[in-house]
């Protein structure tokens, strides 16, 4: 099947969402179909010397990435319809998938297969896309809405602009790890269990919660992986102790010898998640995100301490990782103190492993969302 993938993502950088769909194509094109990114002809400042984009994002050369040019000044929606059509026309794909809401409406308005992924409420930038994708859904050619959690389905589904027969829940995944063995050299007293972080550092994401539990867990080190240099910068003014140690933002081809090299990671989501660059509480996507970083735990064979959210219960238990209110700070040590114990972490990191094998590989997602609509398609 020719799949092409719709996104608005810059490429190269180090967003969430560019990742996110990077890995996804190599899923699609891992399960047998050609696939096409379409992506706007635009850099990441901070990512200009990057020479292999692939590599970049640990991921295979087996798709085809096309940049469309787009006229950021009046007429820029114009411009991107246009050349969004030009590469319907060029490869005809059977399938276009798409998290750019204005490429799934081109493409599904011009008849052609389409699936939409929603990683928060489509309205949620413009009241005015409600309308808009509450027509579109009644298209017989859209197939499915993709949303990355079940509350984010609860969501649309109150809102009642979508039947229940046309939306589909496929959590976040993680590529499956080959290579447990390679790990990197971490700071601080080796006689000390290693505790990691890694992802942005922006409110909400936890950073908040190792600021005030690394003073009082001494006999741990803390190593925290990822955010902008600004960020750093302000983290380390706030958490000046010995045993907490900042590595940067490191690419999806390092990133897993650090993860390697961790005894404990920790997803200590709050309440109130904004996503990078957004100030407005409307944005908080708290209640229904599906981290990257908890399925790269998983498939590390980590033990895990998560936030007790009931949007990571969806995927995390209490047999596979330890739970614990998000800003209950005596709980947060408790739990760390638990995984002293070397067979209390194999126990709940073998759980989550056999959870994120059988369910959340970014090979079987792909399988699964394109069997969502199509039952021919099985997933090896």
């Amino acid at each position: 099947m020719k799949i092409l993938y719709i996104a608005r993502s810059t490429i190269p950088s180090r967003d969430a969402n560019s990742i996110q769909v990077m890995k996804m194509c190599q899923a699609f094109a891992d399960n047998g179909h050609e696939v096409v990114l379409l992506v706007p002809d635009k850099k990441a400042k901070i990512e200009t010397i990057i020479d292999d984009i692939y590599n970049y994002y640990g991921v295979k050369n087996c798709f085809t990435i096309n940049k469309i040019r787009i006229n950021h000044k009046n007429g820029r929606a114009f411009f991107e319809i246009i050349e969004i059509k030009k590469a319907l026309l060029n490869f005809q794909p059977d399938l276009v998938y798409s998290r750019c809401f204005l490429g799934c409406t081109i493409a599904c308005m011009n008849g052609y297969q389409t699936m939409y992924e929603s990683h928060l409420p489509i309205w949620t930038s413009s009241s005015i896309k409600k309308t808009g994708f509450r027509i579109l859904s009644k298209y017989s050619n859209f197939a499915r809405l993709i949303v990355i959690s079940q509350a984010l389905q609860d969501i649309y589904l109150n809102e009642n602009i979508i039947n229940n027969d046309k939306i589909f829940v496929a959590h976040d995944g993680s590529d499956e790890i080959t290579d447990f063995n390679s790990k990197v050299e971490l700071s601080g007293n080796s006689n000390k269990l290693n505790i990691g972080y890694s992802g942005h550092l922006y409110k909400g994401k936890g950073i908040e919660i190792i600021a005030q539990i690394a003073p009082l867990a001494k006999d741990f080190n803390f190593h925290i992986v990822g955010g902008t240099e600004n960020d750093i910068e302000y983290w380390k003014s706030v958490i000046p102790w010995d045993n907490v140690f900042f590595y940067g933002f490191k690419p999806q081809n390092e990133l897993h010898t650090y993860i390697n090299s961790f005894d404990v990671c920790l997803l200590p989501n709050q309440k109130i998640v904004l996503p990078c660059g957004k100030h407005d509480h409307k944005y908080n996507i708290s209640n229904f995100t599906s981290p990257l970083k908890m399925f790269e735990y998983m498939a590390h064979k980590k033990a895990i301490i998560a936030s007790d959210l009931p949007v990571l219960r969806e995927v995390l238990n209490d047999s596979n990782a330890i739970l614990v209110q998000c800003d209950d700070i005596d709980g947060w040590l408790k739990a760390l103190e638990g995984l002293k114990n070397v067979q209390a972490r194999e126990r709940i990191a073998e759980n989550a492993y056999n959870i994120f094998i059988s369910r959340y590989t970014w090979k079987k997602r792909a399988a699964l969302v394109l069997q969502s609509h199509n039952h021919s398609v099985t997933i090896e």
